[in-house]
């Protein structure tokens, strides 16, 4: 993660885990009820599962704000059709 990342997080008081990134694998598509790009590209198995959403218009030039904003709205969508949907 970029350093002005980090600091954003931690000024959201947000934890930053320990480890490594890991590519998605099949048993984590398997076990998974929605999977997001953000910014990456997602493995076939990935996108033909029905499970995938990309989220490429997080934007990468707006600083940290720009794309926390950003997705805080994309996980309020989600929340608002989860809600409707009854899940």
């Amino acid at each position: 993660m970029s350093v002005r990342a980090v600091q954003g997080l931690a000024a959201d008081g947000v934890t930053i885990p320990q480890g490594v990134p890991t590519a998605i694998g099949d048993a984590d598509i398997k076990s998974a009820t929605h999977i997001f790009a953000i910014g990456c590209a997602l493995p076939a198995a990935a996108k033909s599962s029905g499970k995938a959403k990309d989220w490429s218009d997080v934007p990468d030039d707006k600083g940290y704000e720009g794309q926390r904003d950003a997705i805080v709205r994309h996980v309020k969508e989600l929340l608002d059709d989860l809600q409707r949907r009854g899940k």
